[in-house]
């Protein structure tokens, strides 16, 4: 026994031995990698930059690289320069401490940072620019495919490597970014910028070309808790103008305060989310396809919870969106694969009614400004789609009414169609000709003087269920949508014979943003408060839209193309006249060179006049005699002498 303890006792004493043997050998290779590890930083350093710069073809220097301590790096002299173009940057001296214990698990965490004197300068003119180098995209060549992207992952690890590079303590003295686009100058500079103890408050000088102005950037960025904020504003009474907007778009936006927020939750096995705010004061927004005048927003605001799935993203409902006097919860799912599938719901219950005509941003609705109600109205909302299968989109809106009634109609007269009223033309945003709509206009029809099969063949074209909906038919929006998407392009509207009447009636010709939501608005109001018949909006509808070069309402078209009443329109001449309503200016090109209709308007005759005998509106034998084609008799026969080309996407309905 004494022999056997005496043999264990000798080998751990080797044991011992070799363990302080490995321990010196560590210690003494790390007092090796402390004593040169800044000559193998710098070795490592600029073997890097050297190969970046020949992939790159660009001049990267640094004056000197020092490392301090343990996790601190100290670099001077930095230039960053493309082989053709001017310095894109330069910096005096940066400085960069990260935290041990992370680098250790494989996680670059900074603590402090450094920068003094700092400039960037983008600079593009022609077709040249001292960046592009940076928007080549990498090689691909030895990627391996890629399997299926958890999207929840991603996002952690995205949200994780941006928080990480907010340090602790940040120091920024004396920061330029300049950029110049073929001659045009915008320019930032931060004198000061401190990020202590998460908050941080600086000043923002901004010049472009000969203006200047001060904003004030201040908030809160915490990597612990993964959060951030921030506020725009103005430093002076003046409001915070977004700079290059009217250089590139002649568009103005400008704000009082800008504010956001973002902040990651733990969701749980594959589910991140992101939760933050956004708000604008003051916003106002200035462009001619968005409207008229500016447009004025009091108060714009949205609270939001982002949902990640592993295949989805949502915008979960609790996400509150305020607008004015009017706030609602939005809905909305995409789900990128197997295929594209879009989902938005917003469901309002009753809310008082003129929180929605007050929270109308000025100058956005004019006929409708001033406009005073009582009652309660609720509105919802239901979309889907997937794409690979448009057939089976879903959509689904209504505003109802409870115990709604207009106390005031604003500035504009909604019931003046209802009697005898001046029309202006438009073409092309000009005006092109006024005339009466009633019986001191000669060519003016009442509905009874006007040919049924027209009447019939409009609505089977235009509007097929005008006298039964009030305004709005979702089912035509539904087509609609669906043959955009089959098609790629917006290649069908869904416009009711209402809206069309409201657009030539009451609105602008400008097409903007704003006159589509006013449409609606005034359709929704006259077909909902009965403000005119049915009977008396089709006609005034057939007796003021174009249905030619300067030719406007049903009689005045029946002229100029068969010389003779609209009362007297036969079948045939009837659909010709609903044919050329999307396209009234190119009826000519429904002819072919020997004055006859092409084929594709043939098969508008055949959908048409079928879909009229199905309804009753034709006899079997008006079907079986119509033929798809006509002889025009008035002025129009000398247009089809003229031989300039035919434009190939004009043949199609």
């Amino acid at each position: 026994m004494k022999s056997i303890l005496k043999k264990l006792s000798i080998s751990a004493g080797k044991i011992s031995l070799v363990f302080r043997f490995i321990l010196l050998g560590v210690v003494i290779l790390c007092l090796l990698i402390f004593m040169f590890r800044s000559p193998v930083a710098v070795w490592y350093l600029h073997q890097r930059i050297d190969r970046f710069n020949q992939s790159a073809q660009v001049s990267l220097k640094i004056s000197n690289i020092r490392i301090q301590g343990l996790a601190s790096i100290l670099v001077t002299g930095i230039s960053l320069k493309p082989d053709k173009g001017d310095t894109l940057l330069r910096v005096d001296s940066a400085y960069a401490s990260i935290s041990l214990l992370k680098l250790l698990a494989g996680r670059i965490v900074l603590h402090d940072v450094r920068l003094i004197n700092t400039s960037i300068l983008f600079d593009s003119h022609d077709s040249t620019s001292n960046y592009r180098f940076l928007l080549r995209g990498r090689d691909q060549a030895g990627d391996s495919v890629a399997g299926p992207v958890n999207y929840s992952t991603a996002i952690d690890r995205m949200m994780r490597l941006i928080f990480d590079k907010i340090p602790l303590s940040l120091n920024i003295r004396n920061f330029s970014l300049k950029t110049i686009t073929d001659g045009h100058r915008l320019g930032f500079h931060l004198g000061q910028f401190k990020l202590t103890d998460h908050y941080f408050r600086s000043t923002l000088d901004v010049t472009e070309d000969s203006t200047m102005a001060k904003w004030v950037v201040a908030g809160k960025m915490d990597n612990h808790n993964r959060m951030a904020e921030f506020r725009l504003y103005s430093a002076d009474t003046s409001k915070v103008v977004l700079p290059f907007l009217n250089y590139k778009w002649n568009a103005l936006l400008d704000f009082d305060t800008l504010a956001f927020s973002i902040a990651e939750r733990e969701g749980g096995d594959d589910l991140a989310q992101i939760s933050g705010f956004a708000s604008l004061s003051g916003l106002r927004v200035d462009h001619f396809r968005i409207a008229a005048v500016p447009v004025e927003f009091e108060k714009a605001e949205i609270t939001y919870q982002l949902n990640i799935g592993a295949d989805y993203a949502e915008l979960d409902s609790s996400t509150r969106v305020t607008f004015n006097r009017i706030d609602f919860h939005p809905y909305i799912r995409y789900r990128p694969k197997p295929a594209k599938q879009i989902t938005l719901q917003v469901h309002k219950t009753q809310f008082p009614a003129q929180d929605l005509f007050s929270s109308f941003p000025q100058g956005l609705f004019t006929n409708l400004d001033g406009i005073r109600v009582k009652g309660n109205l609720s509105w919802y909302l239901d979309f889907f789609v997937d794409l690979s299968m448009p057939d089976s989109l879903k959509f689904a809106t209504s505003l109802d009414r409870y115990q709604f009634s207009v106390l005031s109609y604003g500035n504009a007269d909604l019931t003046k169609i209802n009697g005898p009223f001046s029309y202006t033309a438009f073409d092309r945003d000009l005006p092109v000709r006024t005339f009466m709509v009633g019986p001191e206009n000669p060519g003016f029809r009442t509905l009874d003087h006007i040919s049924q099969y027209l009447q019939m063949a409009i609505l089977t074209s235009e509007d097929g269920a005008f006298y039964q909906h009030r305004g709005f038919l979702p089912e035509a929006f539904r087509e609609s949508i669906i043959t955009n998407i089959k098609e790629r392009r917006f290649a069908r509207g869904g416009s009711t014979i209402s809206m069309q009447l409201v657009k030539n009636v009451f609105l602008s010709r400008n097409k903007t943003v704003a006159r589509k939501l006013e449409e609606a608005l005034i359709v929704w109001l006259i077909e909902n408060q009965g403000l005119s018949t049915k009977e008396r909006m089709y006609e005034v509808y057939l007796n003021l839209i174009e249905w030619g070069p300067l030719i406007y309402g049903a009689n005045e078209a029946s002229h100029y193309y068969f010389n003779k009443d609209v009362s007297k329109l036969t079948l045939a001449e009837a659909i010709f006249m609903a044919s050329i309503i999307p396209r009234p200016k190119w009826f000519k090109y429904s002819f072919d060179e020997n004055g006859h209709l092409r084929e594709s308007i043939a098969g508008f005759y055949r959908l048409v006049s079928e879909k009229m005998l199905n309804k009753g509106w034709i006899t079997s034998q008006d079907a079986e005699k119509l033929i798809p084609d006509v002889e025009l008799k008035g002025p129009a026969r000398l247009m089809l002498k003229q031989t300039d080309s035919i434009p190939p996407d004009t043949l199609q309905n």
